[in-house]
């Protein structure tokens, strides 16, 4: 992946031209609308979202907490609980294999079988997001016989070998969750996305609670996904610095909304929308520290002075 800082986005080195079937969109969400029920009435946090996800692409959702981002996401997945409900809209998704589905639509006994297997989650938060007390190898096994018992013959080569993919050791099978850092973790559940190839990662918030250098691993990780394994990516994350690095195109969200959607370079070099210029504007910058305009911001030091004089 090429290297980007986080106000300037990555340019691929001559890309080579998509082909049509990669110009066919894997998901089409029209007129999302999810709402919560409160004593006080509903609170819509989702409010008619229109959205495409193209075959092959790296899509960025950004947005400050609470701007409807991770609940869009798991309402993709037929995940959101009460009392958080679909109000209304359209999610269609075009699998690989078989028909396309609307997901809102579709029967549980269908939904079960296009998850981990054409449709992939990665949660918000991997230190919680795995079994405590199952060793990581058996954890592959659970997801890989339950929706893909067909490859039971498969599984002693598949672990070592997804594990390999994420710079993991194939001995991490053996340990437990609490013996693997938060960026281990994070690793195991990206090669758990993937072990039934499936066309669509949903990966919320992917680098939340780790440390810098671990995040540059988890991104270059994201973008090895793509790029090794063809899997169509839709990363959630309120830091633009994630989407600058990573993405192909940014869709930006605020109060439930998509407010702008574009290409990254685009969007960050000439954003359209006053928010998305805020979120940009918002990046921290190197040499740009706070204590340097300290004098001449409301209640600095001089202002004191001046104050007690």
């Amino acid at each position: 992946m090429p290297r980007a800082s986080a106000t300037e986005p990555a340019t691929p080195p001559n890309p080579p031209p998509p082909d049509a079937a990669q110009q066919r969109p894997v998901l089409e969400i029209k007129g999302l609308k999810v709402h919560y029920r409160t004593t006080g009435g509903d609170v819509a946090a989702v409010d008619g979202v229109d959205l495409t996800v193209r075959r092959g692409e790296i899509l960025g959702i950004a947005g400050e907490s609470g701007s409807g981002k991770s609940t869009m996401a798991v309402s993709l997945l037929r995940l959101l609980r009460p009392p958080g409900y679909v109000a209304g809209g359209e999610i269609a998704f075009h699998p690989s294999e078989g028909p396309s589905v609307d997901l809102l639509k579709v029967d549980e006994r269908r939904l079960r079988a296009l998850r981990w297997r054409a449709l992939s989650y990665l949660p918000q938060g991997s230190m919680n997001s795995m079994n405590p007390v199952m060793r990581v190898g058996d954890q592959f096994r659970d997801v890989i016989l339950e929706h893909a018992g067909r490859r039971r013959g498969e599984i002693d080569e598949m672990i070592p070998r997804l594990l390999r993919s994420m710079g993991l050791d194939p001995g991490v099978s053996r340990m437990y969750p609490h013996e693997l850092s938060g960026g281990m973790k994070q690793r195991v559940l990206m090669a758990m996305s993937i072990a039934l190839e499936p066309d669509l990662v949903v990966a919320d918030e992917p680098t939340t609670a780790l440390d810098v250098t671990i995040q540059r691993v988890i991104l270059q990780s994201l973008g090895d996904l793509r790029d090794q394994f063809g899997v169509t990516l839709v990363v959630i994350s309120h830091d633009m610095g994630v989407h600058a690095q990573l993405v192909d195109r940014v869709a930006v969200m605020y109060e439930g909304r998509v407010v702008e959607v574009g290409d990254v370079r685009q969007v960050f070099k000439q954003p359209q929308h006053p928010y998305t210029r805020s979120l940009i504007e918002s990046i921290p910058r190197i040499g740009d520290a706070p204590w340097q305009h300290r004098n001449q911001q409301p209640g600095g030091r001089q202002q004191r002075e001046s104050e007690v004089r």
